[in-house]
């Protein structure tokens, strides 16, 4: 099974290029997006925004929910239209717990009945919950929506850290593929004197106060 980190932050460009017989493929990977919250302070989504030249070629984004804490994870993927969703690794790792990785089940659209079925893995490595899209099917060139319920998070755990990577092709005559690597840090409490549920998203700078 593959092992590829998703370091999701970024946007400074490495291209690499290589002749085939008919065509020529290349990759660049963006390493430094754009940090976006969300505009209603009550919601605690986060954004990376990624883009080329002026263009925006994608926004990943994940919209955490906790009551007082984690308990359900949604990710989502929009992208440049004439492009393709390939492949999407998503690491999620607890911060200042007992180092036991969160537990997250799986609900659709990858569970329904979309044909060619989209790929998917979701596993345990070291203190990190791993989700690895390996084919995305029909819903390759769609905005995609990947909901993680926690059944499990890790006692007493404040902080959460997602490191993501999402590979993006554009077709056409000459395939040219973008990785798009970040990171998403949150940080919560588990009550206020009031006994409500805090949560603190970093700001652009990716580190949390």
């Amino acid at each position: 099974m593959r092992r590829r980190a998703f370091l999701a932050s970024a946007l400074t460009a490495t291209s690499t290029a290589a002749a085939g017989c008919s065509a020529v493929e290349s990759r660049t990977e963006h390493t430094d997006p754009t940090v976006k919250t969300d505009d209603n302070p009550r919601d605690d989504a986060k954004y990376l925004e990624f883009r080329e030249g002026g263009t925006d070629l994608a926004t990943v984004g994940i919209d955490p929910r906790f009551a007082p804490l984690p308990y359900h994870f949604r990710t989502s993927i929009s992208h440049l239209e004439d492009t393709e969703l390939q492949s999407l690794t998503q690491r999620f790792v607890a911060l200042g717990g007992d180092g036991t990785p969160p537990q997250l089940s799986l609900q659709g659209p990858f569970i329904g009945d979309h044909k060619p079925h989209p790929s998917v893995s979701l596993f345990r490595e070291g203190t990190a919950a791993v989700v690895e899209v390996h084919r995305f099917g029909e819903l390759a060139d769609e905005t995609v929506f990947i909901d993680f319920p926690v059944t499990k998070w890790p006692e007493s755990a404040p902080r959460l850290v997602v490191e993501s990577t999402v590979e993006l092709t554009e077709t056409g005559l000459t395939d040219h593929t973008h990785v798009l690597d970040g990171q998403f840090e949150f940080e919560f409490t588990a009550e206020t004197e009031a006994g409500e549920r805090t949560a603190d998203t970093p700001g652009p700078s990716g580190q949390g106060r």
